[in-house]
């Protein structure tokens, strides 16, 4: 990374700096390749596409730092397809998953994928290696993209996905036991996923987990399940710095202090993630990623950005983005009205301090 935009991510996400906010998206498609009217299949099967649209937009937008990064954006897709689930593609949708199995005892019957062998994880392995010989390098040393970085689904959502949530929701309450059987094997696969990205981008320094149950389950269900799982995933990556991704309003949101994640992209309101995470953590939000972002003028975009960094970036460690992923075609004038409205509160701030 660089000394000028690096070191201010570093520092932001550290807590060194209690003045300092930038801008970050989670930047995935469907959004990523309908800025650029480019096919969601050409996106996900042709790795300079996927390249070209990645690097693109960091350069439409280079006060943003995006996450994962620049990646092998399989969406919700690569993962699962190692275990053999299903793929559909509704005409003029994103791709879809089905269950791989139709009971939880097919599922605890299933062994952690081979990275090199199995559904999508061989070709994004591939993909990453095609991005370090092609990326442009001002882009990934200014950035950080690439080295050390990778991103997975997190081990209970994972498990959820393969026996289809109904079933998983169910199985939660009725057999216990056994969904710990499953989580085990499903904790393992996720390490393994990560260790393979490493192989190919280096010794991890960063990644994101995307896992959307907490929200959707109990705080005794999270205390169980979720947590020693999670933590499990992040204790064998102590040095990398983690993101955790679920845009779920969490009523429990202070437990996730305990599991050491560094940032937190969250949807649902702002304040009570700010009351109760204090900062422990960075948080990564809060600008309404249909109602604004999709639906509104650039005009009223630069007033909700306002209003959250006045309520967000007291403090320091906070990261200006939307409450999660964004949405197909929004527009890239409001994109545009959110970075120019950081603009001008980092410089009314600098006044202040002046």
């Amino acid at each position: 990374m660089s000394k000028t935009f690096g070191r201010r991510f570093e520092d932001i996400v550290a807590g060194r700096t209690t003045t300092d906010v930038m801008a970050a998206i989670w930047n995935t498609a469907p959004f990523l390749n309908s800025i650029f009217n480019i096919d969601l299949k050409q996106y996900y099967t042709n790795a300079q596409t996927k390249l070209k649209v990645q690097l693109d937009f960091q350069r439409l937008f280079p006060d943003f730092i995006c996450f994962p990064g620049i990646w092998a954006d399989y969406g919700a897709l690569c993962e699962p397809s190692a275990f053999g689930c299903p793929i559909t593609w509704p005409n003029g949708s994103a791709p879809m998953t089905l269950p791989a199995v139709s009971s939880l005892s097919e599922a605890v019957a299933l062994r952690p994928p081979n990275p090199k062998k199995d559904g999508f994880m061989p070709i994004a392995l591939s993909e990453y290696q095609y991005f370090h010989e092609n990326a442009d390098p001002d882009i990934i040393d200014e950035y950080g993209y690439l080295d050390g970085v990778a991103a997975s689904f997190g081990p209970v959502e994972l498990a959820a996905v393969i026996m289809g949530h109904e079933n998983f929701f169910v199985s939660l309450a009725s057999q216990p036991a056994k969904v710990h059987e499953l989580l085990k094997v499903m904790t393992e696969s996720v390490i393994i996923w990560l260790k393979a990205q490493g192989d190919v981008n280096g010794p991890l320094k960063r990644f994101s987990l995307a896992d959307h149950l907490p929200g959707q389950i109990s705080p005794a269900m999270f205390d169980e399940f979720w947590a020693p799982y999670t933590k499990e995933v992040l204790d064998q990556f102590p040095e990398a710095m983690v993101l955790y991704h679920n845009e779920y309003p969490i009523g429990y949101v202070h437990k996730l202090e305990e599991l050491g994640f560094d940032i937190f992209n969250f949807g649902g309101p702002l304040t009570p993630v700010k009351q109760s995470l204090g900062n422990s953590v960075t948080l990564m939000g809060n600008i309404d990623p249909i109602e604004v972002l999709l639906g509104d003028e650039p005009e009223a975009v630069k007033s909700a950005v306002m209003e959250c960094l006045k309520k967000g970036a007291t403090g320091g460690r906070f990261l200006l983005s939307a409450a999660g992923g964004l949405a197909p075609h929004t527009p890239i004038d409001n994109l545009k009205a959110m970075a120019e409205a950081l603009r001008t509160y980092l410089g009314s701030e600098n006044r202040k301090a002046g």
